[in-house]
């Protein structure tokens, strides 16, 4: 197949404006793409050797992401979550000699920016291209908020390569403000319908950060191990399967690997210094192909700032000074290498 985008008018509307899918294809692989959230719905390989493969979860149609946002039962399938990722603790943040409080949605906390996120936002398509390799850029106007103490532009670029999905979120402070925002796929390497269980899962770390029983940071870092460890296997972590950890990547390159059953491999590498990883929430969503996602469907890696950065002065430094820029980079690469 001749690398190409193709962009599909769907049918609805949000606040006025329609949403559109666009399909970047070239012959290794395809991707399905949605103006709501600026979400990844579909990403098929198919590479010799293997057989073909969906290996992100998703819904159907978009109508089924806005749904389950609107109930408050969203997983946050294949969206751009901001401006801030992960929990802020009691949804305040210092700012400039006060504090800015934010409007909590996960009891006292915030969680994935509450209501006004990226991930319930029709975003607009800004650029299309075929050459070197097909890509799409969508945007989200400088005139939404985000209850943000200053507002923030953002612009996100898939860019579909030979044996490669590369994935660049980046924001502008229109004023002085704060961004940490991720890619929120969950990805199983055996197809969306298998079991994470399946697959072996690789981090380049040997810390994580320790959590209060609301998954708060408590500001400190847990060692996996005291010798020069530089990657773990994820089922060898205390509580697996069900995992809810910031890890540290000590490393610059596929700095999470995962392993299918039958040897597909899927490579993970950022340019941002943590990887939440998030497995086995409580589920019974119906996805793509009428199948039932349960706990174990999938893995999330979110690419991040540490959550909750701002409480926290040995943290990253999330705050965005007026014309400032942050980009930040997800590739995930499905060349066999091994």
């Amino acid at each position: 197949m001749e690398p190409c985008v193709q962009i599909f008018p769907l049918n609805g509307q949000v606040n006025g404006k329609p949403v559109f899918q666009v399909v970047l294809s070239q012959q290794q692989a395809s991707v399905s793409l949605l103006t709501f959230g600026a979400t990844l719905q579909h990403f098929q390989i198919q590479v010799n050797g293997f057989e073909k493969r969906d290996v992100v979860l998703g819904y159907p149609d978009w109508q089924s992401y806005k749904t389950a946002f609107d109930r408050n039962q969203s997983a946050y399938f294949g969206a751009i979550v901001g401006p801030i990722a992960g929990r802020i603790n009691r949804a305040t943040i210092p700012w400039k000699g006060a504090f800015w409080d934010f409007v909590p949605n996960e009891e006292q906390h915030l969680l994935h920016s509450g209501v006004n996120s990226f991930a319930n936002h029709n975003w607009t398509i800004k650029e299309t291209s075929e050459n070197p390799h097909p890509s799409v850029t969508f945007e989200l106007q400088e005139g939404i908020g985000f209850n943000l103490p200053g507002i923030l532009y953002c612009a996100v670029t898939y860019t579909l390569k030979e044996y490669e999905l590369d994935i660049q979120i980046e924001t502008k402070a229109i004023d002085d403000t704060v961004a940490n925002p991720t890619q929120h796929s969950y990805f199983n390497p055996n197809g969306h319908q298998g079991s994470i269980l399946d697959t072996i899962t690789f981090i380049k770390t040997n810390r994580f950060l320790k959590l209060n029983a609301e998954k708060i940071p408590l500001g400190t870092l847990k060692d996996i191990s005291h010798d020069e460890l530089k990657q773990i296997t994820l089922s060898e972590v205390h509580g697996y399967p069900q995992i809810d950890h910031a890890f540290v990547i000590n490393d610059k390159q596929d700095q999470a690997i995962l392993i299918a059953s039958d040897g597909f491999q899927l490579f993970f590498t950022t340019n941002q210094p943590v990887f939440q990883v998030y497995i086995g929430g409580k589920t019974d969503l119906r996805g793509k192909d009428k199948h039932i996602y349960h706990a174990y469907s999938g893995i999330c890696l979110e690419q991040q700032a540490e959550p909750d950065a701002p409480n926290h002065e040995n943290f990253s430094d999330i705050y965005l000074r007026k014309g400032q820029k942050k980009l930040n980079t997800l590739t995930i690469n499905f060349e066999q290498k091994l």
